[in-house]
This record gives structure tokens, C-alpha cells and sequence, in this order.
């Protein structure tokens, strides 16, 4: 036992026992009390519960050996199966027909593979994963998540993690030791270099690296696929909308004259998901008003941002190539938006981008919207405790607690947070602050 010393001694059969076998019964009891709940409600917060407690269970019931393989063998290898899944077409073909049961031969010659034994190999780990259903000797049915993964933004997503994110973390044990070990490597700067960074051996960061090696329609897909189903801040009941920005909005410009005022802004915007579906939602406001929406992206995004000239998106999305870290053009906007931006950067980068911002906003009157985790002292979900350790390897960024946001936003950048709003299960926060 290489870990073990000897006031802490571990018998090797630990290995072969169940994790939490006590706690079982009391699981089994709460899975069948949430079964009974949810089947009545219906409810986003009672399904979440009852999956936490499924989770569990299965961590309770499996030794650690059996956890072990499933996370070092059977996760890493269904990852990669997925993503030859979605390039190959396999899942498209699986879905055809209704989603009747297959052969590996008949989707073999229907995604142009000849080798139909590898393909087998392929079906067969993800039944055995249970991602797709085994009915025959090399026959399998697709699954409601394997019809999925046939949309560009799910299915995607995996070979562009495979292709970035996955040797990132396989460097991040031996990236951090200079970080915690006194005679750890010296061979490289980790202040300067991210474990992307080093894992691919670039000293592009990884926005740069992932357009440099032709993935950003992937990545741009992927953004969208993480925050699919996702409360937006501009949805009912999370940032009132119409009682702190619509009320009160001036009808005149910054630089007056007759150009029209703009109502949001939202930097580093991407492809206009965000600001798109809240012009939509808004869209009587903005044209009785005759407000403004402005996406700001650098040129190598928005400029193939595709506005149909027949459609009203025409005139409720304008694009704008700026860059967040440079002067910010449009000056006293009613709001600035940030949505998922700051937790790609360190704070003395966030601190040149929010100081930016703060010099265009009008006292008083303009609001600077961030769309970002506010990590709870306790109970943080998964979704949220993954992220920000890729965001340390991606960039050495982090999510921020609730003193991290009034350090980095009030201390350091002297903009005022006005308030904190959440919803229910929202892995996400708003935080709206000004300038006083």
C-alpha cells in the first residue's frame, strides 16, 4: 500500500467492498418516496433531487475497484465512442427509420465503414455503457440520448473536448506540483502557462488555439450545447427585466442627435444567442422604443454572424467587432452584458476588461449585467465544481464565490453590486452592479 502509513492502516479487501453499503436502505427508501413525488408533480426540482439520491446509490453500491474501472476504462473509452458516433454519422443512421432495431452490418454499409467488426466493438461498449439498447446477437435500438447526439450542439461537443479539453487534464497532476511541492518541476513558468497550454505545447490560449486549428464552429457549438435548457437571466421570474432596465430607459442617446439608444450591449457575445433570444423576448419594447441591441465579438466570430435581411432580426441585432480588453465604443448603453466572459480570465485580466466597462457606463443610469457562477460556501453541484477546474486548466481562471465577485467588482474595480439574482437549481447567477 504505497499511501498507507502506519497509524492509518488499509486492508486491500476495501477494494472489493461496497463503498456505503449501511446507507443503501436509506437510499432505496428516498428514491422510492422521490419516485412517488415526482410522478405526481412533475417537477424540475424534484427530478434533480431524485437523481443526486441515484447517484449515490450507485457510488454506495460499488466497490471502489468497480468505480475505478468505470471511470478509468469505461467512461474515458465511451467518450471517445460517442465522438466517432457523432462524425461517423452512425447516430443519424441508428435514429432513420423511426429508430427500429440494427445490425452492425446494415449501419456499417450505411455510414460507408468496412470494417464492420470494429464497428461491432464500438455498439457493443456503448450497450454495455447503456447508451444505446442491445436486442440481438450485433442488433441494437438508439436511445432517447443517442437521438440526441445527432444535434450539431450535443453531439459535437464531444469530439471538441476530446481534441482540447482531455490532455489538458491528463498534464494537470504534473502541472500543479510546482504549485504545491516545494522540489517540484522548475522547467516551465506555470504563472505565465495554462496546462492547455503546456499540453499542447502552444502559447496560443486556448480561444486562439481552438479557431487556429479550424474547431470554432465546434467550440461555438459546444458553448451552446452546455447552456441548452439553462435559465436565462432575461427569463421570467429571475432578473425582473421590465423593473430594472425597461423602466426608466432614456429615449435619447449618449452622443444625442438622432441616433437611437441603446438598450443592451452584450460583449463577447459569440454568435448572438443570448442577446438574439432577448430581443425576441422584448421585441414590442425595442420596436415601440426604437432601441438598439448591439453583439460585440473579435472579427474572426461576428463577422460571419448570419443576420437574414428579411427577418427581424435584421434591425434588432446590430454586430460589432471590439475586442473587451480595448476602449468600449458605445458609451452609456442602459446595460452591459457579460454572459459566462469573466470566468475565462485571471482578475488582473478581468480587472482591464471591467475598468473598460466602467468608463462607458453613465452614473446612474447604466448597468453592467454578469452572467456567472457564484460558487455557494456548501453544496455545490458537479456542473459547477467541474467547470472551474477547467477553467484552471484552460486558462488558470477560476468561478468565484460570493467574496471573490464583491473583491474582484467592488474592491478592486470600484463598481457597486446592486444585487445578486438566482433561481431555483440555477447554476448560474446575475449580478447586476453600476457606477455610483
Amino acid at each position: 500500500m504505497p499511501n498507507a502509513t502506519p497509524n492509518t492502516p488499509v486492508d486491500v479487501a476495501l477494494a472489493s467492498t461496497p463503498c456505503d453499503m449501511d446507507n443503501v436502505p436509506l437510499l432505496v427508501s428516498s428514491i422510492t418516496a422521490l419516485s412517488e413525488r415526482l410522478a405526481a408533480s412533475n417537477s424540475h426540482e424534484d427530478r434533480l433531487q431524485l437523481l443526486a439520491k441515484a447517484h449515490a446509490l450507485v457510488r454506495a453500491l460499488e466497490t471502489p475497484r468497480e468505480t475505478m474501472i468505470r471511470h478509468l476504462w469505461a467512461s474515458d473509452t465511451a467518450n471517445a465512442s460517442l465522438a466517432i458516433g457523432y462524425e461517423s454519422g452512425l447516430f443519424a443512421q441508428m435514429a432513420q427509420g423511426g429508430g427500429i432495431a440494427k445490425t452492425a452490418a446494415e449501419l456499417a454499409q450505411a455510414i460507408g465503414w468496412t470494417d464492420t467488426s470494429f464497428l461491432a466493438r464500438i455498439l457493443r461498449h456503448l450497450a454495455a455503457t447503456g447508451y444505446i439498447v442491445e436486442t440481438g446477437p450485433d442488433e441494437y435500438l438508439p436511445t432517447r440520448f443517442t437521438n440526441a447526439m445527432t444535434i450539431p450542439m450535443i453531439g459535437a461537443s464531444y469530439p471538441f473536448v476530446l481534441r482540447t479539453a482531455t490532455s489538458a487534464t491528463a498534464h494537470l497532476p504534473e502541472y500543479i506540483k510546482p504549485m504545491t511541492h516545494s522540489s517540484g518541476s522548475k522547467n516551465r513558468d506555470t504563472s505565465t502557462l495554462s496546462a492547455f497550454q503546456v499540453a499542447h505545447s502552444t502559447t496560443l490560449n486556448v480561444f486562439e488555439y481552438t479557431y487556429s486549428i479550424g474547431l470554432a464552429n465546434a467550440f461555438n457549438l459546444h458553448l451552446a450545447g452546455s447552456s441548452a435548457g439553462v435559465a436565462r437571466w432575461f427569463d421570467q421570474g429571475f432578473y425582473p427585466v421590465e423593473d430594472r432596465l425597461l423602466a426608466g430607459i432614456s429615449n435619447k442617446s449618449e452622443g444625442g442627435g438622432d441616433v437611437a439608444p441603446v438598450l443592451l450591449v452584450d460583449m463577447g457575445g459569440g454568435k448572438g444567442w443570448h442577446i438574439k433570444e432577448f430581443g425576441s423576448r422584448y421585441a414590442h419594447v425595442i420596436r415601440e422604443g426604437g432601441y438598439r441591441l448591439v453583439l460585440q465579438d473579435l472579427p474572426s466570430v461576428v463577422d460571419d454572424v448570419s443576420l437574414d435581411p428579411n427577418s427581424e432580426e435584421k434591425w434588432k441585432v446590430e454586430t460589432m467587432a471590439h475586442d473587451f480588453f480595448e476602449e468600449q465604443p458605445i458609451r452609456g448603453a442602459r446595460a452591459y452584458s457579460l454572459n459566462r466572459v469573466l470566468h475565462d480570465w485571471e482578475d488582473e485580466q478581468c480587472r482591464q476588461i471591467l475598468h473598460r466597462i466602467k468608463d462607458a457606463m453613465r452614473p446612474g443610469y447604466s448597468r453592467l449585467l454578469i452572467n456567472e457562477v457564484v460558487v455557494p460556501r456548501m453544496g455545490a453541484k458537479y456542473e459547477v465544481t467541474s467547470q472551474d477546474l477547467c477553467m484552471f486548466m484552460f486558462t488558470r481562471a477560476k468561478e468565484r464565490t460570493e467574496q471573490d465577485w464583491y473583491e474582484l467588482l467592488e474592491r478592486d474595480t470600484g463598481l457597486k453590486i446592486r444585487h445578486i439574482w438566482s433561481v431555483a437549481n440555477a447554476t448560474q447567477s446575475l449580478i447586476e452592479c453600476e457606477v455610483v
